[in-house]
Formats: structure tokens, C-alpha cells, sequence
């Protein structure tokens, strides 16, 4: 069984100590074991914070985090999960959406001064932007 003390945890999730002491104020990891003055996170408590920089990381609010996992504590309403769950499910595709847009751009420019960059080595036109503009922003 794996048990991993904080200083572990936070390095393991890039987390600074105390925010993992806020989720367990705020009740999102809860029995963490103490093994004398340590706190000791076991598997369920890593499957916990797994889920915690998931969705806080997507962009879920804390309010929201916190009746999402609420649910496995106390059996809390399915239909607002479930609402909570589906309406992130949407705000993710959109950032994933935008992502992908800015991607593209990015793409583009890197084949764009690459271009630039050859046509300086070769002596030949400069390209022109409007040739390697993607599509969505013409």
C-alpha cells in the first residue's frame, strides 16, 4: 500500500504543502492518516487529489469541487453532480476548442518565420502571411 508524506505528495503534484492542508480544511482529502508529527496520504487520498487537480486544474470552482466530492462523503444529489459534471464537461470542450485554435496559429507562425527564415538563407521573396494564415482567422 502506498503512503507518501506531504513534502512527497507536493512534490509528486507540483502543490505547495499548504494547499494540500487547505483541502483537507475545506474537507476534499479527508481521514488523512498521522504517523507521529507527518501526515501520511494513502492511495485513496492520492485517488482524491488526482480528481482535485483534475477539475481544478480544467478550471472547476472550489464550490463546485467541493459538492462534487461531496457526493462520495454523504450521498449528495446525483442531478447536481451530475449538472456540475456536465456543465464542466462543456467549459473544457471550449478551452480545449480555443486550445486547438491557438495551436494552429502557433503552427502557422512557426512555418511562416521558418520561411522567412529560408528565403534570407536562399535570397529569394520574403512569404507573404496572408499564404500561411490559417483558415479561422481570415
Amino acid at each position: 500500500m502506498t503512503e507518501l508524506t506531504i513534502s512527497e505528495v507536493a512534490k509528486q503534484y507540483d502543490l505547495a504543502p499548504s494547499t494540500l492542508r487547505y483541502y483537507e480544511r475545506l474537507g476534499l482529502i479527508p481521514n488523512v492518516q498521522q504517523k507521529g508529527n507527518h501526515r501520511v496520504y494513502n492511495e485513496e487520498n492520492l485517488e482524491k487529489l488526482n480528481s482535485i487537480v483534475c477539475f481544478k486544474n480544467s478550471g472547476m470552482r472550489m464550490s463546485e469541487l467541493q459538492a462534487l466530492l461531496s457526493y462520495q462523503e454523504s450521498g449528495a444529489d446525483l442531478d447536481k453532480i451530475l449538472d456540475i459534471l456536465n456543465a464542466h464537461e462543456v467549459d473544457v470542450a471550449r478551452q480545449l476548442a480555443k486550445l486547438e485554435k491557438y495551436h494552429r496559429h502557433i503552427t502557422q507562425k512557426v512555418a511562416f518565420y521558418s520561411a522567412i527564415k529560408q528565403a534570407e538563407a536562399t535570397g529569394t521573396p520574403q512569404p507573404d502571411w496572408a499564404d500561411y494564415k490559417p483558415e479561422d482567422e481570415a
